[in-house]
């Protein structure tokens, strides 16, 4: 692929919105969390997301070992949990060290200044030889915290986060 079509490509595929979410994962006693934009409700019955994850993601771990996950919502004003999150958190350090968490029936751990949160089981994960795997869950649980807008952004070049 030439510069050119590349630049002109990434453009184009910027501009599909996508929300802001907080993925985390427990397992053994280890815990993960990650932003993530690239989540999707996949089917209605049942009720299932779908969610890519790059492969060299540590939190990929815990979910393939565990089976499951939660996906906090992140509400239009709320940057404070964004940015904490944006950069990633080095694999070691408690990644809600300093945030409300609750946890789901499941016990997986969820943000309580979220807008709301899902609580997922992990059905199948699709390697289609990218960058990225996907990851289809079952929705086994959630609720509505605020009755707020979710977050939505644009990516200026659809080749970077």
């Amino acid at each position: 692929m030439t510069d050119e079509i590349k630049l002109s490509l990434g453009k184009a595929l910027g501009k599909i919105p996508s929300g802001v979410y907080i993925l985390t994962a427990t397992h053994a006693d280890r815990s993960a969390a990650m932003m993530t934009s690239w989540a999707q409700q996949a089917g209605f019955s049942p009720p299932a997301v779908s969610i890519a994850i790059a492969k060299d993601r540590f939190l990929r771990q815990l979910i393939d070992a565990g089976g499951a996950f939660a996906l906090s919502i992140i509400g239009t004003g709320d940057t404070a949990l964004m940015k904490k999150y944006a950069r990633g958190i080095p694999e070691g350090e408690d990644p809600f060290a300093g945030i409300a968490i609750g946890h789901t029936p499941g016990g997986a751990v969820y943000l309580a200044d979220s807008l709301a949160w899902l609580e997922c089981r992990l059905l199948n994960t699709c390697d289609f030889g990218g960058d990225h795997d996907l990851y289809i869950a079952e929705i086994t649980a959630g609720q509505v915290l605020k009755n707020e807008p979710s977050m939505t952004h644009l990516r200026g070049n659809g080749f970077h986060y």
